[in-house]
């Protein structure tokens, strides 16, 4: 799992969502809400759950890509309920989604560190 294409792929929902309010269009709001469906999901719950259920660097990126979604899924609900000043509120850096985008980064950088540290 290449995961600095992964931080990419987020943050260009990141970028959809943006442009979404100035388009001022829908977007799909369930597919954002689900974690699991992405790749990183699919990665995240399958081959690297059996492996690192237990370790903190894993639970950490798990979380940090739960709340990315979740903050990301209050957004497109906004977007789609016409809310449009509340939405552009909510992608400002020290907001909700901007410090969940910056919580998966790191906790990508870390579970990168340690998935090399065991495979060296």
């Amino acid at each position: 799992m290449d995961l600095t294409e992964e931080a990419h792929a987020h943050a260009r929902i990141y970028d959809e969502l943006v442009d979404a309010v100035a388009d001022k269009r829908q977007v799909d709001a369930a597919k954002l809400r689900a974690d699991r469906q992405c790749t990183t999901g699919q990665w995240l719950h399958g081959p690297l759950q059996q492996r690192w259920a237990g370790n903190h660097t894993y639970l950490n990126c798990v979380e940090a890509h739960r709340e990315f979604h979740q903050a990301a899924f209050e957004v497109a609900e906004l977007i789609n309920r016409g809310e449009y000043a509340e939405a552009n509120r909510r992608l400002r850096n020290g907001n909700r989604l901007s410090m969940a985008t910056s919580g998966l980064n790191t906790a990508f950088r870390r579970l990168r560190v340690a998935l090399d540290t065991v495979t060296a």
